[in-house]
């Protein structure tokens, strides 16, 4: 679990988009430098007021795991977070019992029992027996965690955590199944445990609960994917991704929004690459630009920087016979790109006539 900051007010998202002031949020998370579309935006809301979890796919850094990460910081939440693996087991994520303190638990009691009369030393094991499922020998999981501190922060009317569950295509059907309960009902339901379950039924005070899938291992089951809100997570146009990078990267200069975006573009449109630069490289390149004072680029740092979106092998020797039409179309003018830099910053509509005209 990652706390929130105690010395910072927390902000409950459920309750701002309850009251109809989602556009509040919006602009919470755009602080961040996260900034939605607007679609993903609306159906995320939807999932607040209807008290499911939201699932969203989409490729790989298409800002899947970007989103619950920034409105945890925007609104000072604590999270919880289950990364998808394989061999994953319930009791990691659910629950599990200290068999050990357990055990030790017990041999203290029976030590205890013999120095009793029978009748005493019975009724006394039977109550330990009972008592070694208290909470105290409960060892919860991130999802039980998230569900406890939901049932925590209701009674003190906080906000509730949120809890991730990254890359649930790697769970497998054991741990979706598993899932199932405290997606629809809020709660998990714990044999012998003393107070029966953890979690709380009410969803306005249930985790805000986000699920990523890549869909790259297996198809996510349907009673699983019926206890969500669903979105696919789509690449940007230029212009959104644009204004992403402006976000991510304050510092960075039309020169360099203007290099990465357009450099990118043209290698995403380069027949034969398989694994096209998404836009967690278009943020690492622009940061790249920024450390490096690059403003300008030539083969040799052209060559230099493809590590940061180039993943294997052939796909740099693809590039590299490509570094003529890269440099070619980072000089080019693109109405796009240059057409929104240029409304944000008047002296790049300079640099470009069709602009003036």
């Amino acid at each position: 679990m990652i706390p929130h900051d105690p010395n910072r007010p927390q902000i409950n998202p459920r309750q701002i988009v309850l009251n109809g002031r989602e556009s509040e949020l919006y602009r919470l998370i755009s602080r961040t430098g996260y900034i939605p579309d607007e679609s993903v935006f609306s159906d995320f809301c939807e999932s607040l007021k209807s008290g499911r979890a939201w699932l969203i796919s989409g490729t790989r850094g298409s800002g899947k795991t970007a989103f619950p990460e920034a409105l945890a910081e925007c609104c000072n939440l604590s999270m919880c977070v289950v990364a998808g693996r394989d061999g994953i087991k319930q009791e990691e994520i659910l629950y599990d019992w200290d068999k050990e303190e357990q055990e030790v638990w017990m041999k203290e009691n029976l030590a205890i029992s013999k120095t009793l009369p029978s009748e005493e030393a019975v009724k006394h094991i039977e109550k330990a027996r009972r008592m070694k499922w208290q909470r105290q020998f409960l060892v919860l999981g991130e999802v039980g965690i998230s569900y406890d501190l939901a049932a925590s922060a209701a009674k003190t009317s906080e906000a509730p955590p949120v809890l991730l569950l990254d890359e649930s295509d790697k769970f497998g059907p054991s741990i979706e199944d598993a899932l199932l309960m405290p997606l629809e009902r809020g709660v998990i339901h714990i044999p012998r445990f003393e107070e029966g379950f953890v979690g709380i039924i009410d969803w306005k005070c249930r985790p805000i609960v986000v699920t990523t899938s890549n869909d790259l291992r297996h198809r996510l089951s349907a009673p699983f994917i019926s206890r969500h809100i669903f979105t696919r997570f789509e690449t940007p146009d230029l212009t959104k991704e644009l204004e992403i990078l402006s976000a991510r990267n304050r510092h960075a200069s039309s020169a360099q929004l203007a290099l990465s975006i357009k450099l990118l573009d043209a290698v995403r449109g380069i027949a034969g690459m398989e694994d096209h630069p998404s836009l967690r490289e278009s943020i690492d390149i622009t940061a790249a630009f920024i450390r490096n004072s690059v403003e300008d680029l030539d083969p040799q740092i052209l060559s230099r920087l493809f590590c940061y979106f180039v993943k294997d092998g052939s796909a740099q020797e693809l590039l590299s016979l490509q570094l003529d039409y890269l440099l070619a179309m980072t000089n080019s003018f693109h109405p796009d790109v240059d057409g929104w830099l240029a409304s944000r910053d008047p002296d790049w509509a300079t640099r470009w006539p069709q602009l003036v005209s």
